[in-house]
């Protein structure tokens, strides 16, 4: 699968084609043989626009290109950066379940928000909307498209659900080469100082825009089984493994140390890690780039521990599907002897979890993201997963859930660099809201009366009265 053509897909708040800096020309340039280079141009600043919007004009705009360009998409490489990267996986995925056979043979992925961005709820508050007024003198923010991109939204949940199945599914395999990278410093001195004032902007094991472990696209999503005893989850991780590079010294954007901002050769880092991707035409190629790019990031996490952040995306629905907003989650360090209650498990949260924590998604509000350093988190081993919910009614009930993780040296439900997805579906006792009685033709029924919220009601099975006297 050689490249002929090169598609670029800018990310979230671009208002001009500079966005893309000296990529093309690098690309254009140096005798390769690509035919033709796309600029994607759309609009993220909208408020009503969401991501799978972008991603069906993508392919309306794919469509021109493959009738009037006559290009092929099985010889092309899509590289995107930031929010594009989601862009482009929902127009994939989109393809792949239309049954459409020419999906792109590369997909590079810089900096891709490809599990979210902390900034996300602090671009649609005030301050958001105050910097896009006085930056990029527009009254909106791109409500839908930072709605996508808070932490455990749905179309995040539904995407990498989506996702992790077609990859594991061989939707992709021996159709397009995949691959994720991203940076790993906050910018350059003197650049963008005013990042400083913002927690969400300053993040260890961030770029200052998408945490490392965001960029990456392996990822493992749990079902818990509450059915069992004790409690399980069962693992879906993505198989084979993608090939992920962490760039030091690289941050989000910028002309000093941004991913394409401060890339003028080819032989820069991030260029180079680019050229490298889009010269793999086989498995075996992929296979061992994928290991070499894993153990260059091994060393940079062996040598910056203090980057190394793990992410964990808690949500939470009853039996019904419904979400649940009222819980308490707790990562708890398993020394503890965490009780059923949560001050108690709040006691015992783990001395890994990063400040700011949990981050609770706005809108999709069943869902809570965890951030942990790794290196503190695997000293106090082993933890125990904590989970409680009201209902806010005496009538409906949930079972508290304890689930011990494991101790080295079997693998741990969270990893270095890499997001995980925790799904529960916490059964709700209803017996409270529900009576059943035995009818008799001698039975006064306006004498059998109840009164809410004065119930719940007899439970135990069907209740016999002895009849009207």
């Amino acid at each position: 699968m050689s490249v002929k053509n090169i598609l670029f897909i800018h990310g979230y708040s671009e208002t001009s084609l500079g966005a893309y800096f000296d990529f093309p020309r690098i690309l254009s340039g140096d005798g390769r043989d690509y035919q033709e280079v796309a600029l994607s141009a759309f609009d993220s600043l909208d408020d009503t626009v969401s991501i799978d919007d972008l991603a069906f004009a993508l392919e309306d705009h794919a469509a021109n290109l493959s009738s009037k360009r006559n290009w092929d998409f099985r010889e092309t490489a899509v590289i995107c950066h930031s929010t594009g990267a989601l862009v482009a996986r929902r127009w994939m995925l989109n393809r792949l379940q239309a049954g459409a056979r020419d999906l792109p043979s590369h997909l590079v992925t810089l900096a891709g928000a490809n599990h979210g961005s902390t900034l996300a709820q602090m671009g649609k508050s005030v301050l958001g909307y105050l910097q896009k007024a006085l930056m990029k003198h527009m009254l909106s923010v791109g409500k839908r498209v930072l709605t996508d991109l808070d932490y455990g939204s749905d179309f995040l949940l539904r995407l990498n659900r989506e996702w992790l199945e077609a990859w594991n599914g061989c939707g992709f395999v021996g159709k397009t080469f995949i691959f994720s990278m991203g940076g790993d410093v906050l910018g350059a001195p003197g650049e963008n100082e005013y990042f400083n004032l913002f927690w969400q902007t300053s993040e260890p094991g961030s770029d200052n825009t998408v945490r490392i472990s965001g960029a990456n696209l392996n990822y493992t999503i749990f079902d818990a089984d509450l059915t069992t005893s004790p409690p399980s989850l069962s693992p879906n991780v993505i198989t084979p493994r993608v090939p992920h590079l962490v760039i030091t010294g690289y941050s989000h954007f910028g002309a000093q140390s941004g991913i394409l901002g401060n890339v003028h050769t080819p032989g820069d880092a991030p260029m180079k890690a680019v050229l490298d991707a889009l010269a793999v035409t086989d498995l075996a190629a992929y296979g061992a780039l994928e290991a070499s790019w894993r153990a260059a990031t091994d060393t940079w996490g062996n040598q910056h521990p203090e980057r190394a952040y793990a992410t964990a995306v808690f949500s939470l629905f009853d039996n019904g599907g419904a979400a649940i907003d009222d819980c308490f989650i707790g990562i708890l360090d398993g020394k503890t002897n965490a009780s059923q209650s949560s001050l108690d498990a709040l006691s015992a949260a783990s001395g890994a979890l990063a400040p700011h924590q949990p981050i609770h998604n706005d809108v999709q509000t069943a869902s809570y993201s965890f951030y942990l350093r790794y290196d503190e988190y695997l000293k106090s081993s082993p933890h125990v997963l904590h989970v409680e919910a009201h209902s806010f009614s005496p009538l409906l009930k949930y079972q508290v859930i304890e689930l011990m993780q494991p101790p080295p040296p079997p693998p741990h439900l969270v990893a270095a660099n890499e997001f995980t997805y925790f799904r529960f579906k916490l059964p709700k006792d209803t017996d409270g809201t529900y009576a059943m009685y035995q009818w008799s033709p001698t039975l006064y029924l306006s004498g059998i009366t109840w009164d809410p919220p004065s119930a719940p009601f007899p439970t135990g099975g069907m209740i016999t009265l002895p009849p009207r006297p």
